[in-house]
């Protein structure tokens, strides 16, 4: 803890480091190597594990030698793109520190996790925390946009070998156990394009989908009224919507993106057979209607009981620093740690500062102080699992 103290200002500058990298989705490979580097300074065994060129998975291992536990500490490198810069009172790369807050794309989600994991890790070894069985770090490309490249390459080719796991997305200081599911689809509607000047002898596959955006509408209030007694609301929105070629032609095609979350007791089998419902309905009522859906997404939820060691370990961790029990709360959100748990089984909470609800604002911001006290915890976390 003494030297997760002196190290304040070597944490801020590590966190300015990362953020300066603009690690959108696709350009992990700096950040990736940085972030490598780091840890074999520390003396860490590292791995670079790419799915594809250029995407890096970055794996480092201090093994003690002894028998005993193996502690998976994970994050991601990938951020999502930071909007318009015209919102932004600070470049959302430059990292600027105001009073207690550092500005920027990615500090909230997920680079002050990121430095909570690297400076409890160097301040693990600078002090010769003695340890039995192994401390793995886990840095994955692509986890904004599913984790195809990433921790599911991972998962699925054996790397994800651990007793217990740590995320550090940002869950505003709670130890959080459980997540929503992410189903992503498309539906597309084909028309027949004429001449905008006699719409009459055409069809609007813009129509067609007006149509199809209020039946998803009121399935969704449908679903919201049916909440999961810890995991909240299910939810149903429609992201993004396309169609036509010009104004003065009826359009022949048109496209919507939808995002569905959903709780425990809700599977992707059923969500999708849902929305082939309402269309259903609506193609008796309108014969012309042609839809199709596309799967584009699909993300497990995964809960864990409070019972499991690493609530346990986590709970405590944080009391020895903070003075009192933590919170224990779920994520709405997709992360890691559906993976780690779906494809190997492994008990995993997520735990990091900032708040998750302003991560893709602009203005993205996360407070030092909270960051520091999250270093402790995840310190304190490594100790207690695998100190001697």
């Amino acid at each position: 803890m003494k030297e997760i103290e002196r190290s304040r200002g070597d944490a801020v500058a590590l966190l300015q480091a990362l953020v300066r990298f603009p690690s959108v989705t696709g350009s992990e490979a700096a950040i990736g190597g940085f972030v490598a580097e780091y840890c074999r300074r520390l003396g860490l065994s590292v791995e670079i594990v790419e799915a594809e060129p250029g995407r890096p998975n970055v794996i480092a291992t201090w093994d003690s030698g002894l028998d005993g536990p193996t502690l998976l500490l994970n994050d991601h490198l990938d951020i999502i793109p930071p909007g318009p810069l015209a919102a932004w009172t600070y470049p959302p790369f430059d990292a600027v520190v105001v009073d207690d807050l550092v500005y920027g794309r990615g500090t909230i989600d997920t680079k002050s996790g990121m430095t909570t994991l690297l400076v409890a890790l160097s301040a693990a070894v600078k002090s010769r925390l003695a340890i039995v069985g192994k401390l793995v770090l886990i840095f994955t490309c692509d986890e904004e946009t599913g984790g195809r490249l990433g921790m599911q390459h991972l998962g699925r080719n054996g790397y994800l070998k651990a007793d217990m796991a740590v995320v550090a997305e940002p869950t505003s200081m709670r130890v959080e156990i459980a997540t929503k599911g992410r189903l992503g689809f498309d539906i597309e509607t084909t028309g027949t394009a004429t001449h905008g000047a006699r719409p009459w002898l055409g069809h609007s596959a813009i129509s067609d989908m007006s149509r199809i955006v209020l039946s998803l509408e009121r399935l969704g209030s449908e679903l919201a009224a049916r909440p999961h007694a810890r995991m909240g609301r299910p939810s149903l929105n429609v992201g993004t919507i396309q169609g036509g070629t010009v104004p003065n032609m009826v359009p022949n095609w048109s496209r919507i993106e939808v995002d569905r979350r959903l709780v425990p007791g809700e599977t992707r089998e059923q969500a999708l057979q849902q929305i082939q419902v309402e269309i259903d309905a609506l193609c008796e009522k309108h014969p012309d209607l042609q839809a199709t859906i596309t799967e584009k997404i699909w993300w497990p939820g995964y809960e864990i009981d409070e019972s499991e060691p690493i609530v346990a370990v986590a709970s405590g961790a944080f009391a020895k620093v903070v003075g009192r029990r933590p919170k224990i709360g779920v994520k709405d959100a997709g992360t890691d740690a559906s993976w780690i748990h779906s494809l190997a089984g492994i008990p995993v909470i997520m735990f990091s500062p900032g708040d998750g609800l302003r991560a893709m604002n602009a203005d993205e911001n996360v407070s030092i102080t909270d960051m520091m006290i999250a270093t402790k915890v995840i310190a304190q976390i490594i100790a207690d699992v695998l100190g001697r």
